[in-house]
C-alpha cells in the first residue's frame, strides 16, 4: 500500500483516478463514511507496492525526483505521499516521513488484547482481526488477595480464536475492578502460600479453558517489590512451561533503569527479559485521559524506550505496543475536564464530519485536529492514522523485533490491519 495526503480542493474521485483505482476501493481501505467528504491532511491508504515509512531530513540538493528514486517510488507517488502540489519544492532541513519499500516480508507475531463482553460481539471482533493475529490476550483474569482468580465470560472469544488458529493467552492482572492495585500485587507476591495458591489457580484455569499461554500484566507495583516480581515471574514461568504453555508479560515503558522510580522501578527489564518467552512493551499512553493533550505514542518517546529495551532484552522477544485508540480533550485543559477515548476510525470520521483539517506533528509523527462541539466548546483530538502506523510498523524492521501488540481490540483502525497484511507475514502457532 501507498499513502496519499489529501490537499485542499482534492476529491476522492480525483485521488482514485490518480492511482488507477475506484472510490469504492478507497472507501473500503479507509472505511470512509462518504466518497463526497474528505478533509486536507487526511492520510489515505491507496493501492500500491508494500510500503512503510521512515523519517528523513531534506539535504541540500535533494529533489522530489532524487528522493523518490532512493525510496523506490515514482516522483508522482512521492508528491502524493507528501501532499505536495505540482511545482512545490522541498526545503533543506525539512523533516519528512518518506515511503520505504518493503523488500522481503518478515514473519512476525501479532497480539491483540480483548476485553470480552461475553456475547457474540466478541466473536465478531476476533473474526474481523483474527487473520492478522498470532495471539489473543483475554483481559483479564484478576488475582485476589486470597490467591483466587476472577475470570471472564470469554467462551465466544475463545471459540472464534480457535477457529482462526489464534493462540489465546490468559492475561492475569492485579486489577481490582477499578484500578491496578498496588497492595494487592504486594500481598499475592509476598506471601508464599497465597502465591502458590494463585499459581495453582492460574494453571488449573489455563488447562480447563484451553489457553496456550499465560500473560502477566501487573502494574503500579511498589519499586521495593521489584525482587518479588522477578521471583514471581521466574516461578510462574517454570510452572507453565512444564505444562507446555508460554509465559509472557506486559511491561511499562522506560528509557533507563531507575529501581526506585514510582511504578516503573518494579520492572527489571534485564532480569525479566531473561525469564519470559516474550514481552508486550506498552509503548503508548503518553497522552492519557487525565493528562495534557498530546500524542498517544510520540515517535521520539517510543524510539527512546526501544533503544533502552533492546540494549538489555533480545529484540526477538519484544512485541512493540501500538494503540488502536486516541483521545478527545475538551479545552482548556485541565479546567474543561478529562479526555474521552475514541477509536482511530471514529477520530478520522469525526474530523470529516466536522469538516476540519487534520494536522501533523513532525516531532511525534502523529495526527491531530481541533473542532468545536454543538455547544461551541473547543476540543483537540490526538489519534493514530495510516501514516503514523506506517512509521511505527517500520520500527519492527529497524529494531528486528518479534512483532506488535495492540491495545485494545474493538477499537476500529482498518488501515493498520491492511498495512500488516501488506508488509509482513503473520505467524500462526
Amino acid at each position: 500500500m501507498l499513502i496519499h495526503t489529501v490537499v485542499q480542493g482534492e476529491g476522492l474521485r480525483d485521488i482514485a483516478a490518480r492511482y488507477g483505482t475506484t472510490t469504492r476501493e478507497l472507501q473500503h481501505l479507509n472505511e470512509l463514511q462518504s466518497e463526497n467528504i474528505i478533509v486536507p491532511g487526511l492520510h489515505l491508504l491507496v493501492p500500491g507496492p508494500a510500503t512503510l515509512a521512515r523519517p528523513y531530513t531534506v539535504q541540500s540538493g535533494d529533489t522530489v525526483e532524487s528522493i523518490a528514486r532512493r525510496q523506490g517510488v515514482t516522483p508522482d507517488e512521492l508528491r502524493g505521499w507528501l501532499g505536495l502540489r505540482a511545482g512545490q519544492s522541498l526545503r533543506p532541513q525539512q523533516r519528512l516521513y518518506v515511503p520505504t519499500r518493503v523488500q522481503g516480508k518478515r514473519t512476525i507475531e501479532v497480539n491483540g488484547y480483548l476485553l470480552p463482553e461475553g456475547n457474540v460481539n466478541d466473536s465478531r471482533i476476533v473474526q474481523d482481526t483474527g487473520q492478522r493475529l498470532t495471539y489473543l490476550c483475554i483481559f483479564s483474569y484478576q488475582a485476589r488477595a486470597d490467591g483466587s482468580l476472577v475470570g471472564q465470560k470469554d467462551n465466544d472469544a475463545l471459540s472464534a480464536a480457535r477457529q482462526l488458529r489464534v493462540a489465546p493467552l490468559m492475561t492475569v492482572t492485579n486489577f481490582d475492578g477499578t484500578n491496578f492495585n498496588t497492595e494487592l500485587a504486594h500481598t499475592v507476591m509476598s506471601n508464599p502460600s497465597i502465591r502458590r495458591k494463585l499459581m495453582d489457580n492460574i494453571l488449573r484455569t489455563a488447562r480447563n479453558r484451553g489457553f496456550r499461554g499465560i500473560n502477566v500484566d501487573f502494574e503500579h507495583m511498589q519499586p521495593s517489590d521489584r525482587p518479588l516480581y522477578n521471583e514471581f515471574i521466574s516461578e510462574l514461568g517454570q510452572a507453565v512451561r512444564r505444562q507446555g504453555l508460554s509465559i509472557s508479560i506486559a511491561m511499562g515503558p522506560k528509557t533507563s533503569d531507575e529501581p526506585t522510580a514510582s511504578w516503573m522501578g518494579a520492572f527489571d527489564y534485564r532480569t525479566l527479559g531473561g525469564e519470559v518467552d516474550f514481552i508486550m512493551l506498552m509503548t503508548y499512553e503518553w497522552g492519557w485521559v487525565g493528562g495534557p493533550p498530546m500524542a498517544i505514542a510520540p515517535l521520539d518517546q517510543v524510539r527512546a524506550v526501544l533503544n533502552y529495551a533492546t540494549s538489555v532484552i533480545p529484540s526477538s522477544k519484544l512485541l512493540m505496543g501500538m494503540a488502536l485508540y486516541g483521545y478527545d480533550w475538551p479545552l482548556p485543559h485541565p479546567q474543561a475536564g478529562r479526555a474521552s477515548g475514541i477509536s482511530n476510525k471514529s477520530a478520522q470520521n469525526l474530523a470529516m464530519s466536522q469538516q476540519v483539517p487534520i494536522e501533523w506533528s513532525v516531532e511525534s509523527a502523529s495526527p491531530f485536529f481541533r473542532y468545536r462541539d454543538s455547544e461551541g466548546r473547543q476540543h483537540v483530538v490526538w489519534f493514530e492514522d495510516a501514516l503514523s502506523a506506517a512509521v511505527k510498523l517500520q520500527l519492527i524492521y529497524d529494531y528486528g523485533m518479534r512483532g506488535a501488540s495492540f491495545w485494545v481490540l474493538g477499537n476500529e483502525f482498518p488501515q493498520v490491519w491492511h498495512l500488516i497484511r501488506d508488509s509482513f507475514n503473520v505467524r500462526k502457532v
